[in-house]
């Protein structure tokens, strides 16, 4: 044990000695806890996107984080892509949106139905989203710092990813958005 995980590990446990907390060790607790949303929001994700969570969950059990953190991303995007087609105009709101902001530019697509949007970067994606009224800003500033998170980990990077941090990344992303907190389009 190094210097500082000993520092750190009697930190933690002076804490929860001062407020009565059982010192309980963290490298074996957590993952147990730390499943509990995506397994149930897997269990009850609809069927177009609960493989993705269900992978999620085999990826964070094998300790294969950024397969995880993939994963979820997928399941998120697939979850606004339904939104957006269960809404009654929702592709004629977001076409209208689509022309305003990227009809001068050389890869402009037209947007109609859900497969349309697979060839909309996902930048560009979320700044429809604002503009449709899918999402805040706010909203869309959280989906800019995943999609980083996203990105290093779907590339050759070289990034190693911690539990602690997908665990972030998961609950951001199910709380906020799977679990409908932030979108507007209800």
């Amino acid at each position: 044990m190094s210097d500082d995980w000993g520092h750190s590990l009697e930190r933690l446990r002076t804490f929860q000695e001062a407020y009565r907390l059982p010192v309980t060790d963290i490298r074996t607790q957590a993952p147990a806890q730390a499943l509990h949303s995506l397994r149930e929001t897997a269990s009850n994700a609809p069927a177009n996107y609960r493989p993705y969570l269900e992978e999620a969950i085999d990826c964070y059990e094998a300790g294969a984080h950024r397969g995880a953190v993939l994963m979820v991303w997928a399941a998120t995007i697939e979850h606004i892509y339904s939104v957006i087609e269960a809404r009654p105009s929702g592709f004629k709101l977001f076409e209208a949106e689509n022309l305003k902001r990227f009809e001068n530019s050389k890869s402009y697509k037209r947007l109609t139905k859900k497969n349309d949007l697979l060839y909309v970067n996902d930048a560009s994606f979320f700044l429809l989203c604002e503009d449709a009224g899918v999402f805040n800003k706010n909203a869309r500033s959280i989906l800019d710092d995943a999609l980083k998170t996203r990105n290093r980990c779907g590339h050759p990077t070289g990034v190693v990813v911690g539990r602690e941090e997908v665990v972030i990344f998961i609950e951001r992303l199910i709380n906020n958005f799977i679990g409908g907190q932030m979108i507007d389009w209800n």
